[in-house]
């Protein structure tokens, strides 16, 4: 042994009763925090839904959609009235509208 020194000293273990006590207070604390966690959850759930709220669309972007809207309507009808057309363009033997033009060069 060392001149002064302790020595080597035994290894101390928990007895059963101060395992189970520091495993309470382990859990204790992480339920603590849970349960704030879970408040805090339930504060912003209390709270309304963004399906309650009103939509915050501004006046420029409900125009722009509005205008959005209107183009694909209007396209949609000249698709439309140009299938018409080419229908029946095909029913009367016309095949004026599938009829290519050559082009020369030169």
């Amino acid at each position: 042994m060392k001149a002064g020194g302790k020595g080597k000293t035994p290894k101390r273990f928990l007895d059963q009763s101060a395992a189970l006590g520091l495993a309470e207070a382990i859990a204790d604390t992480q339920e603590q925090k849970s349960q704030k966690k879970a408040e805090k959850h339930q504060a912003t759930q209390t709270s309304q839904t963004r399906s309650e709220r009103a939509p915050r669309i501004s006046a420029s972007k409900a125009k722009l959609k509005e205008t959005k809207a209107l183009l694909a309507a209007k396209r949609s009808e000249s698709k439309k009235a140009r299938n018409k057309r080419r229908k029946n363009a095909d029913e009367e033997g016309n095949s004026v509208a599938s009829v290519k033009k050559r082009v020369s060069f030169g």
